[in-house]
């Protein structure tokens, strides 16, 4: 299949049949508070030097511990937008995090059907002083079209913010390195989700994580996945029953997912080729241009549907581009990881954060 380079770079997913595109990686580099290995292909890199905990924060789930050079955009949300949480009030129990290395899995080589890779997870847990066990959280980044690309690492600082959040919300959250180069890109993807998912691999993702001492996936788990990890995340389900809610962002909706579309939330830039036009959004989440009044975002009062991330609306627009990327580099062509502040903070007020997705996705994966 030719593609040109510019589209690569920038992942899109206008491709029939296949996977996501997008930029990311199984292997380590990145993660807060130190580097690890750069993998070749199909393989998985060293791990980050992850550490510490982060304190709870207030009510509302708002907390954690990142400090922001950059000015965050205290704008509040448009008057009548719908409550991510109306459907159910109460969100989860808040913890304090604290860095995970996961368990080891063996997954697939470029879609091949021998799960003969062993590949790492790393996240966060909460800190939990009694035997409870907790429902379970997977981060899978997107496509490593080049084994430098820090954003490609399952372990930079995108998935860690993101485990820790999860993490407070109750949940043992493993960012997942897996088969997540090109050709698995341009694959089916049926060996690459049975290795993870699949009932019949003994050492499979799914058991090993659910093999956690403090983990009950009969709880319920989530998924969040960028690009070809959105892919991942919003198909998940049709392996794994137990996937009770997803959220992905430079995603177009290709493949036949049999998540309910009221535990989905896609939110993709709007420079992100046809992934950030509402009609394209509209398709993937099951929701009409009737229901959907609002350019920006189009959520039910569940909280499932979709969130179009504008230039305007980042924390510095006129460096920023909200396209494939726009949550961990101002744009795919940027070589540098720098987390968008008005996502990663926990003070910010956009629809797109971080805190806000956080609870919406542990509220639907709790609910039954």
């Amino acid at each position: 299949m030719a593609l040109a380079l510019g589209v690569l770079a920038c992942g899109t997913n206008d491709r029939a049949g296949g996977g996501a595109g997008g930029v990311g990686g199984a292997s380590g580099t990145g993660g807060i508070g130190g580097t690890g290995g750069i993998s070749g292909s199909g393989g998985n890199g060293g791990t980050s030097g992850v550490g510490g905990t982060s304190g709870v924060g207030g009510s509302g789930g708002n907390g954690g511990t990142n400090t922001l050079d950059a000015q965050v955009d205290g704008a509040s949300v448009d008057a009548g937008t719908p409550d991510a949480n109306e459907a159910d009030a109460s969100l989860p129990s808040m913890f304090t995090a604290r860095a995970l290395v996961g368990p080891t899995y063996m997954g697939s080589v470029n879609n091949s059907a021998a799960c003969s890779q062993s590949y790492a997870t790393r996240g966060h847990e909460p800190i939990d002083p009694t035997p409870t066990r907790h429902p379970l959280f997977f981060y899978f980044v997107g496509t490593a079209f080049v084994a430098s690309d820090a954003s490609a690492m399952y372990d930079n600082p995108a998935p860690m913010a993101v485990t820790e959040a999860m993490a407070r919300r109750g949940f043992v959250a493993l960012s997942v390195a897996y088969d997540n180069g090109a050709l698995a890109w341009l694959s089916d993807h049926v060996n690459q989700l049975a290795c993870m998912f699949g009932t019949t691999q003994p050492q499979s993702l799914i058991a090993a994580a659910c093999a956690l001492p403090n983990v009950d996936c009969n709880l319920g788990i989530a998924t969040w996945g960028h690009s070809q990890g959105g892919y991942v995340a919003a198909m998940a389900h049709n392996i794994e029953a137990r996937v009770r809610g997803a959220w992905a962002t430079g995603y177009g909706g290709d493949g036949a997912a049999t998540l309910s579309k009221n535990r989905l939330r896609v939110v993709n830039g709007e420079a992100d080729t046809s992934n950030g036009m509402a009609s394209t959004l509209n398709t993937i989440t099951g929701l009409t241009p009737a229901e959907c009044p609002n350019p920006d975002h189009c959520l039910r009062p569940d909280g499932s549907g979709w969130i179009i991330v504008r230039v305007a609306d980042l924390a510095s627009p006129s460096t920023s581009s909200a396209d494939h990327c726009w949550f961990d580099r101002t744009s795919c062509g940027a070589s540098t990881i720098m987390l968008e502040p008005n996502w990663v903070s926990p003070t910010s007020t956009k629809l797109f954060a971080i805190e806000p997705n956080a609870d919406w996705l542990a509220t639907t994966t709790l609910r039954p």
